[in-house]
Order: structure tokens, then sequence, then C-alpha cells
């Protein structure tokens, strides 16, 4: 299976990311990094609209939650709840504790309403990025740490199995996750990523159980299979290629957001869609994303 995604929406997202499709309120919602900001399509209405947030970039990622008013937002300071009707933040915890140099990047929910939060170093310099598992305000767990990027948590049908991308080590790993434990167990290398695929990014696995891997700097989605075999590739007419997800009322419809960040002039001439949303017909179904646990 190899495709070429089509143009979407048409934006200059300097770090578009965190994809999302909010089956309460049935629109697509993503954040912008770098220039902070949530925005919403509305299939219905045919509209994009932006709200900018303020918070020092950059911020992280979204996820949807049990209130359909409250989305659950990553950001330097930790993790928010942000009211999408009121716009107000309410603190949610820490579990970095405030350690310097350290950003809250990605989040997924799992099977049991628990959320996995990636951090990453401040310059992506470092390998002082984590991976946590939070329950609720008071109570998450490490579940495994050394990462300079921390991207993509995703989960297969039973819950069993998470995959994550970490981003500078060009791999996807797998770990054994149930819900009697907040810990991540039996580290294993699913993917071993070379450099002419760019650096794995955003992840999500499909009603089949294959994932779906957006690659930055690698100008394409990899399909790999649950063994981490190959088996497909989208090819996306833009530069850096940050996350992706399945959305619409029958979860058919694959849509892909990336980013301006780092690329060259030339490479934004040769490639002036960069930063724009695509989508895809691959024939396949995702899954729906859990929700937080308010």
């Amino acid at each position: 299976m190899d495709l070429t995604a089509e143009l979407w929406i048409k934006a200059r997202h300097r770090l578009g990311e965190s994809l999302i499709w909010h089956q309460a309120r049935q629109v697509y919602i993503w954040v912008d990094l770098l220039d902070p900001a949530v925005v919403f399509f509305d299939p219905a209405l045919g509209e994009v609209q932006s709200r900018k947030l303020d918070l020092s970039p950059p911020i992280g990622s979204l996820a949807a939650t049990t209130d359909p008013r409250m989305v659950i937002l990553a950001h330097r300071g930790g993790l928010s709840l942000l009211d999408l009707e009121s716009w107000e933040f309410t603190p949610f915890c820490d579990p970095e504790g405030g350690r310097d140099a350290i950003i809250h990047n990605d989040i997924k929910v799992d099977p049991w309403g628990r959320l996995w939060v990636g951090t990453s170093h401040a310059r992506e310099a470092e390998p002082r990025g984590a991976l946590w598992c939070v329950q609720s305000r008071s109570r998450w767990a490490l579940a495994d740490a050394g990462f300079a990027v921390s991207n993509g948590p995703a989960f297969s049908a039973d819950g069993r199995t998470m995959y994550f991308n970490d981003s500078a080590g060009l791999q996807t790993l797998a770990y054994d996750i149930g819900p009697d434990s907040l810990l991540a167990r039996n580290r294993r290398v699913l993917v071993a990523h070379g450099p002419e695929d760019g650096l794995p990014d955003g992840l999500v696995v499909d009603a089949t159980g294959d994932l779906w891997s957006a690659q930055w700097a690698g100008r394409a989605v990899l399909r790999l299979g649950r063994d981490g075999a190959p088996k497909g590739r989208i090819a996306v007419p833009a530069v850096n290629v940050t996350t992706l997800c399945f959305g619409g009322p029958k979860l058919d419809q694959l849509r892909i957001i990336t980013a301006t960040d780092g690329v060259a002039p030339g490479d934004i001439e040769f490639l002036p869609l960069t930063g724009s949303l695509f989508q895809a017909s691959p024939g396949i179904t995702g899954r729906a994303e859990p929700l937080f646990a308010l």
C-alpha cells in the first residue's frame, strides 16, 4: 500500500501537532506548539477557528476527557485542564516536578482512562526526557526514561501493548502494560528506523492493529504491522510530518498535520504546502481514542 496524501487545509503552522478527532464535539482539534493556539475544524460548517493560548511556547499536546467541555493540555508547567467554552485553565499535575530544561510533549490515553505523558529535553539535545503514566492529580508513575524527544504513545486494541516513538533514537519501542499497574514492562525495539525514514513522531493504531507513524523530516507516514514489519507508505508533500489521526463519524478519514519549524527556505520553496494539513484514503478505519477519566 503506497499512497500520496492530498491537501486538506492550507496553513503555515510553525509546529502543528496533536491532531485529534473529538467524538463528542464531532470536530477535529489540533495545536500549534510554537505559536501557542488551539485550532478547530468543524466538518459540518467547513470552517477553521483558532484560539490563541496565553502560555509560553512550546506547548505540547492535548487529549479529550470524559467531560466534553474539557481537554487536558501538556505544556511547560505540566498538565492542565482547559475548558473549551470558558477557556479557563485549571492546573492538574506536574509529574516532572518542575525539573529544569524539560518540556511536556505528546500525551495519549490508554483503554483504562489513564494518561501516558512523554517529556523531552527543551533543546532536544540531551536524553533527559521520560515517559510517565498519570492516573489522577495525585497518582502517577515513571515508566521509562532517557529520551531527548518523546513522541506518540499509542496502544493495541486490547490495551496490553503500548507503542512509543523515541524520535532522536530513531526507534519505535513496545512495552507490556495492564490495568492493575502504572508501570511499563518488557521494553523492546519494534522498529529501528533508517536515516532515510526521518524521525518517528506521532503514532496511532488502526482498527486492524497496524501502526501509522508520522515521520519528521521524512515527508511520509509509514504503515507498520504490529510486529514492526513495513506494510506501506503515504508520501506527504511537506518536509516535516508531525502526527495524524483517523476521524469522521466512521473513523475512516485519515488526516495528517505538518510543520515549517527548522525547514530551510529552499525546501519550503520546493514543498510550499509544508505547515498544512493533508488527507488520504487508505480504505482502513481507525479506533476511537479513549478518554482521560476525570
